[in-house]
């Protein structure tokens, strides 16, 4: 996409009820900055689905907004950044696998149908990202100094790109909802996310998608999520802050 191009974001690609997924929205937005090493997004308002949207410069990089001049909405702002690699280590497939067993069925999850982590979202529809806390003691104990929640994910070969690898915005999409796990304090809200990609694997075996809290500061909550391969390499990884609210907003009647 050139930075004079609009784009929107599908219904099914949602995160709350009747809106867009932060980590895949600001992932297809963060490919109009093609040359910055990481990338910050600050949601400003909720993504709306199946509308048109559009990049304009500003001083620090991009706002997208809505393109409706007459309403126009300032939806997110993006910019370029320098990320530190995070101390983190994967747990590993098994210990992973074994994580993602007690995670909250439909009926207990606040979202069921976020294409990213609801259990109500068909395989090969929605990411299904189930992350929970590693069980110990199981010989599966976790290699870092801090608790981690952890998930396996194998991703369909329909989001891989014209390059044969994973799509940037699916990428994005996968470090996303993790970090609200570790944050453990529904209902929140992504409010801020910056990414940096290492390496985009191919869609031919499955990763591990972890995540960390690193504290809080009243309604702000801070969140690490990181990416890695099977044999425990480090493909990508964010910094998250999330928003604690009162209530998600209910579907919209149809």
């Amino acid at each position: 996409m050139s930075q004079t191009q609009t784009f929107r974001i599908a219904r099914r690609f949602n995160g709350p009820h009747d809106s867009g997924n932060g980590g895949y929205s600001a992932g297809l937005a963060a490919q109009l900055l093609p040359n910055a090493d990481a990338v910050e997004a600050t949601l400003r308002a909720p993504i709306p689905l199946d509308t048109t949207l559009r990049a304009h410069m500003s001083e620090t990089g991009l706002d997208i907004m809505t393109d409706d001049a007459a309403t126009r909405i300032l939806i997110m702002s993006l910019r370029s950044i320098w990320l530190e690699t995070p101390d983190v280590k994967s747990p590993g497939l098994e210990a992973a696998t074994v994580a993602a067993v007690s995670f909250p069925g439909a009926e207990d999850h606040v979202l069921p149908h976020c294409f990213v982590c609801g259990p109500g979202r068909a395989e090969g529809d929605g990411l299904r990202i189930f992350p929970d806390w590693l069980k110990e003691p199981s010989g599966l104990d976790n290699p870092n100094t801090f608790p981690i929640v952890a998930a396996p994910w194998q991703p369909a070969p329909d989001l891989a790109d014209s390059s044969g690898r994973i799509a940037p915005e699916y990428i994005w999409a996968a470090l996303d909802c993790p970090g609200a796990f570790a944050v453990n304090k529904e209902p929140i809200l992504l409010g801020r996310m910056s990414v940096k990609i290492l390496e985009r694997p191919t869609p031919d075996a499955p990763l591990i998608a972890v995540a960390w809290s690193k504290g809080q500061d009243r309604r702000k909550h801070f969140a690490g999520t990181a990416l890695f391969n099977e044999t425990g390499k480090l493909l990508a990884f964010s910094e998250q802050t999330w928003i604690q609210i009162d209530a998600h907003a209910p579907p919209k009647e149809l």
